[in-house]
């Protein structure tokens, strides 16, 4: 059993409640609607005392009564026969992901500003050839324990949020977390003395959530024009740094695996992959 493994998993479903959860047998199965996997699909985070054959079928007529492709998410913890089992039922493997975490007790891992600009080019949501704006490097990245409504709007709407997730599904979920938050925001018009009302819009965003001494990094969202300068790096330094000051030992964040930009990034930031997790997805 990856213990490390499972407990970030455990963190990851604490820190986005969906609207409807089901534990069978050990199995998690959670239901948000819209077609976004992470929020609708089977978590074998436990073990089973039930044949697989028979637990696949009773979860397939829960998905499909709700109109849902059944999906299963595979960590390293999950079996190897049920993995079998699944692509011998025509599951198809989708969406290979990285856990990485990054530890943070060593100032070496908190970057200046400047720093964080001088990272490897790329962006959380994969794009390189992004027009370049002039943002200042000392502009502030502004923190928030709440979720008000100016932050949440840019969260659904700027680029790398999941489209297949309604915005009052994704709403609904992130007003349901219970555990602390940390809401990250870069304005466009950013002044050092003035209110978030006079900074215009937002053009980069973050969300943190802290549990157990760890604090998860969700959704490092930039706008495209705005990319190539930096601003991915340092909200997630910025949100690592407010995580230490709760006391997280250590940051974690989910990036897919064929998101070499993002990958690049982290790793620049003293990310290290700690495993691996991929979908299987029923297409028939």
């Amino acid at each position: 059993m990856n213990f490390n493994a499972l407990r970030y998993e455990e963190l990851t479903l604490n820190a986005f409640p969906v609207l409807h959860t089901e534990v069978y047998d050990g199995w998690i199965l959670r239901f948000s609607g819209g077609e976004g996997y992470q929020g609708n699909c089977i978590s074998p985070l436990y073990l089973s005392t039930r044949a697989y054959e028979d637990k696949i079928d009773y979860c397939e007529n829960k998905f499909r009564e709700k109109g849902l492709p059944c999906v299963f998410k595979m960590t390293p913890n999950v079996p190897a026969a049920l993995d079998q089992q699944l692509a011998m039922r025509q599951y198809e493997l989708e969406d290979k992901t990285y856990i990485m975490e990054c530890s943070l007790t060593s100032e070496d891992n908190l970057l200046s500003s400047e720093e964080a600009q001088a990272l490897p080019s790329g962006s959380p949501t994969g794009e390189d050839d992004a027009q370049e704006n002039n943002i200042p490097v000392k502009t502030e990245i502004r923190l928030s324990r709440e979720i008000d409504d100016n932050w949440l709007e840019a969260f659904l709407t700027l680029e790398g949020m999941d489209k297949d997730i309604c915005p009052e599904t994704a709403r609904a979920m992130l007003n349901a977390i219970r555990k602390p938050v940390y809401c990250a925001a870069l304005y466009e018009n950013e002044t050092s003395h003035g209110s978030n009302a006079d900074c215009g819009r937002i053009v980069g965003c973050g969300l943190g959530v802290v549990e157990d001494n760890k604090i998860g990094i969700y959704d490092i969202r930039v706008e495209s024009s705005f990319r190539q300068n930096g601003i991915g790096a340092r909200i997630c330094r910025a949100i690592m740094e407010e995580g230490k000051k709760e006391g997280a030992q250590k940051a974690f964040l989910h990036v897919s695996a064929s998101n070499r930009p993002a990958v690049r990034l982290y790793q620049g930031l003293g990310f290290e992959e700690a495993y691996t997790y991929w979908y299987r997805v029923h297409t028939v």
